[in-house]
């Protein structure tokens, strides 16, 4: 008998937390230009939790941005996986968002839960440009998985840059609040010089002398050089190789 309402209240708190989980996870079809569905599972932090209209607000931007993206770079998954975490890191340097393309229909993307003006004004300030930024590296193969280009600093700084400025130019904002007054041509130089095994924490996050995203912030300097001596577009230059586009940056 004591086995028997133990087994019960198991199955019980399985039933429960499943549907929880549910409630958690949803998913929206998209029917503009390729008919691309998208499927979304929050996850909620130690410290705080999605709203409905949180969810619902992530969802519609979330939708916008790949109807707009589908115009420009039709080549995305016919299905995409959004996983949607909230993080109780300060965030503010990035708008309150970051992101991670781990395949080429599967993203994640986290949210600070303690960013100034609270989720919301995050999800305002730096959701698209993320989802911009993320999906240009699933039409480019800049992926975790299934990753299309060589190791290096240099490979990465391009791939990166042309994932910001793309969103940047989509957005009307860079992807960060961090000075572009700085030596670039000395970075590059620096860059170029690295083994392909380089430590890219160091070169793409903080730096042992202090300096940050110094990948990220050179590829885009490399990028809008590139950009401003060829005359292309940044969407005709996503499709360009490494090499050609250092060559048209003047490196």
């Amino acid at each position: 008998m004591k086995k028997n309402s133990i087994k019960i209240l198991f199955l019980t708190i399985l039933i429960i937390c499943f549907g929880l989980y549910i409630n958690f996870s949803t998913s929206i079809e998209i029917t503009k230009d390729g008919n691309i569905k998208t499927n979304f599972v929050f996850e909620n932090s130690e410290e705080e939790k999605f709203s409905a209209q949180n969810m619902q607000e992530i969802k519609e931007v979330i939708k916008n941005t790949i109807t707009k993206m589908y115009v420009l770079m039709p080549e995305l998954a016919a299905e995409i996986n959004f996983n949607i975490r909230l993080i109780d890191r300060d965030l503010t340097i990035v708008y309150g968002v970051t992101g991670r393309a781990d395949n080429k229909d599967e993203i994640e993307i986290s949210l600070s839960s303690i960013y100034q003006g609270g989720i919301s004004q995050a999800i305002k300030d730096g959701l698209a440009s993320t989802v911009f930024h993320e999906l240009h590296h699933t039409v480019r193969g800049w992926t975790i998985n299934k990753n299309k280009f060589p190791q290096g600093i240099d490979t990465a700084a391009i791939n990166e840059g042309l994932a910001d400025v793309f969103a940047e130019m989509q957005t009307n904002q860079a992807m960060n609040k961090m000075s572009t007054d700085v030596d670039f041509p000395a970075w590059i130089k620096e860059i170029k010089a690295l083994p392909k095994n380089a430590n890219y924490g160091e070169w793409m996050g903080t730096h042992p002398d202090g300096r940050e995203a110094v990948g990220y912030r050179t590829g885009a300097y490399l990028v809008k050089t590139a950009m401003k001596n060829s005359g292309k577009d940044i969407v005709t230059l996503s499709y360009y190789s490494i090499a050609d586009i250092y060559s048209l940056a003047g490196y």
